[in-house]
């Protein structure tokens, strides 16, 4: 199934992916630190993927 799609498709399979696990790792830790690290992660992880997904967009 994962051959059917682009790899934009891929990219955020991946990110859904990463973002589950990490919420998780963070849910049974339960500190508030790891919840302010958790938040920036994700943050500069969607950041990032939406930049690199614009950037290949617009030299098409």
């Amino acid at each position: 199934m994962l051959e059917q799609l682009d790899w934009t498709e891929r990219l955020t399979v991946a990110v859904t992916a990463t973002f589950l696990v990490t919420l998780a790792l963070t849910v049974r830790v339960a500190d508030p630190i790891a919840w302010v690290l958790w938040g920036v992660a994700m943050v500069l992880l969607s950041g990032g993927v939406l930049v690199a997904v614009n950037r290949s967009d617009s030299s098409a």
